[in-house]
């Protein structure tokens, strides 16, 4: 035989044990099919726990015959590692012949899982046992993939080999879990003046002159801003002038009244128009002094740049500047809709601002608006308002982020509320 067939005949083998689909082909070939490679009279295989399983030349193995019996005590004398006893060793010589060779089949992790009897009458040289242990390396594989458990006994395995230490972190944990905390939410933030005065434009016209500037402190009834008065003082002397001619009118009709009776019927239309001349002076006069706007109470200005006023054309009812108190300041924030939660008036607010991040501001939640609404960037928001609670004094026109705190839940909740909302419009339900 040359060096090429065995090496054939062990790759031959090695393919028909791995494509082998039950426990039972596979001892087939390793008991049957191994003569291929070298030469013996009998061969057995042996699995703990369920005994002799397979024997060459026979279909299927009968448990409580005599000879399955000695091959049983004789499997677990060696699997023992003692020798068989005085009567099995002098009833040897009549089942089997005296050259034996045990080959132990090992998981992954070294544990037997079986072992091969090959008994032939020639003694065991080196080259075919070191084929054999390679062969029988490539049968214990195929035999733990067969008898592979589910991965659910895996798993289950596993966790009843867990010490106690792991055991009680998984609780500890499970616990933690159940922890109750806030849900809460973060939304920008800023200081914002608390029932301010807001100065809108009394007319339509063009702001002239702005005589405040933004944080200056005023008292009530200074002088803000002004309107170009040019329009305004043109209409004026023109309605002035209207009504002179219409006095003179009067004049001259209430004359004419005493000798003609035609006159005197045309000096009460003449009346009229002096009243309505006298009107429309009177209201050019007023919106004349609407065109001066001042502070109605004490307080400082807030606005933008005033140059940005100058010169800009405005409507009645728009808004240029704010007098507010300075010690009266709340907080604004804006909560997106995805982060509306269940929040109750007079819940805790927490304002970590921008200027001051580690010395954070108390306040109570005031409202947050039903309605979501079309902030400055575009984005809509929850208006939300809180009071500032204790001695805090912050500086309006400060901003950072508010921490909304609501209900108590669990702390797994609070950490997976998100990723359910997203997956729960992913699969739209």
């Amino acid at each position: 035989m040359s060096d090429v067939a065995p090496l054939v005949t062990l790759l031959g083998l090695e393919e028909h044990a791995l494509k082998a689909r039950t426990a039972l082909q596979l001892a087939f070939v390793m008991v049957n099919d191994t003569r291929a490679l070298v030469g013996y009279r009998q061969a057995a295989l042996f699995v703990p726990g369920s005994g002799v399983v397979a024997v060459s030349g026979v279909s299927t193995v009968e448990t409580n015959a005599p000879f399955a019996l000695f091959l049983e005590r004789v499997f677990r004398a060696e699997l023992a590692g003692r020798r068989v006893s005085p009567s099995d060793h002098a009833e040897w010589a009549d089942w089997l012949p005296q050259q034996p060779l045990f080959l132990a089949l090992a998981d992954a992790d070294g544990a037997r899982i079986a072992t091969l009897l090959l008994v032939r009458d020639d003694p065991w040289d080196e080259a075919i046992t070191a084929l054999l242990s390679r062969l029988v390396q490539t049968y214990a594989y195929a035999w733990s993939a067969l008898h592979r458990p589910p991965p659910w006994r895996q798993w289950r395995d596993r966790l009843n080999n867990w010490p106690r230490w792991k055991w009680g972190a998984v609780a500890a944990g499970l616990l933690v879990l159940l922890f109750p905390v806030h849900l809460s939410v973060l939304a920008p933030a800023e200081i914002v003046p608390k029932d301010p005065a807001v100065i809108r434009a009394p007319l339509d016209g063009v702001i002239d002159t702005v005589l405040v500037r933004p944080n200056q402190a005023v008292v009530a009834g200074q002088l803000l801003f002004t309107f170009d008065r040019t329009t305004i003082s043109g209409k004026q002397e023109v309605a002035a002038k209207a009504l002179d001619t219409a006095m003179a009118e009067l004049d001259q009709a209430t004359q004419q009244a005493f000798f003609d009776p035609k006159a005197k019927a045309d000096w009460a239309v003449i009346k009229a128009r002096v009243e309505e001349r006298q009107a429309e002076l009177a209201q050019l006069q007023e919106v004349m002094g609407r065109a001066e706007v001042k502070a109605p109470r004490d307080g400082v200005a807030v606005m933008d740049d005033p140059s940005e006023w100058i010169g800009r054309p405005v409507n009645v009812g728009e808004r240029v500047l704010a007098v507010a108190d300075p010690a009266q300041v709340e907080v604004e924030a804006w909560l997106a809709p995805a982060d509306l939660i269940d929040l109750s008036p007079g819940g805790a607010v927490t304002v970590f601002l921008n200027t001051d991040p580690l010395a954070p501001v108390a306040a109570s939640l005031g409202y947050v608006a039903f309605e979501a609404t079309l902030q400055p960037d575009g984005l809509l928001a929850h208006r939300v308002r809180a009071a500032i609670a204790g001695g805090a004094d912050p500086r309006i026109g400060l901003k950072g982020t508010a921490r909304l705190d609501g209900n108590r839940v669990p702390l797994v909740y609070w950490l997976v509320r998100r990723p359910l909302a997203v997956v729960r419009q992913w699969l739209g339900r």
